[in-house]
């Protein structure tokens, strides 16, 4: 039932925002230049790698390897991005992930391989479920590149803090899931979209 909805939703939401998406490409194409798609090995249900898809929002080849950025300063995100990635625009290309089979639209966040090696125990039950787009842990960490903007050692706090805080979260998650903690979420999210919206416009 739950990948009938997915490929539903996916489907459903990339015919709906079509018009909004060339829209996005065509303001990258104008102020970024290309490439305008950023894709990054994550590993998904099982220990399988796969490419997770975003629109890129850092100037190129400026990724390392625990995909963290400085916050929402950081000199590598460009001007669009930073607007991009204050509406979680930059997700929009995950529906394809979705509609591929690589994620789910609610499950545990995919994490990049390099964490998944340096912390093979934490994540052994995780890797049991497909990955999601949404979860526990985007919502708590909705504004994620402010609360790192104000760290002077992003690293270290991401791994002593967040990391172990979203595993715990993607862990209830999978524990948890089920159809009614699916839309759950997936209202949360929309709501938590909306609210940031308000926040910002006011």
């Amino acid at each position: 039932m739950i990948r009938i909805l997915d490929i539903l939703f996916s489907f459903i939401a990339i015919v709906l925002l079509m018009p909004f998406l060339i829209i996005i490409v065509f303001l990258m194409l104008l102020f970024q230049s290309f490439p305008v798609f950023f894709s990054q090995s994550r590993v998904g249900k099982h220990g399988k790698e796969f490419k997770i898809y975003k629109f890129r929002t850092m100037v190129v080849n400026s990724e390392d390897e625990y995909a963290l950025t400085k916050g929402e300063n950081d000199e590598r995100i460009t001007t669009i991005g930073h607007f991009l990635r204050k509406y979680k625009l930059d997700e929009i290309p995950q529906l394809y992930n979705i509609l591929k089979g690589d994620m789910s639209l609610v499950g545990p966040r995919p994490q990049v391989i390099s964490y998944i090696q340096k912390y093979p125990s934490m994540y052994q039950e995780i890797l049991k479920t497909k990955p999601g787009m949404l979860s526990y842990s985007a919502l708590i960490y909705f504004n994620e590149d402010e609360l790192l903007a104000t760290k002077d050692d992003i690293v270290s706090y991401y791994e002593e803090v967040i990391l172990p805080h979203k595993y715990e979260l993607d862990k209830q998650l999978y524990q948890e899931k089920n159809i009614k903690i699916y839309f759950s979420v997936l209202f949360l999210y929309i709501s938590k979209l909306l609210q940031n919206k308000n926040k910002i416009d006011g």
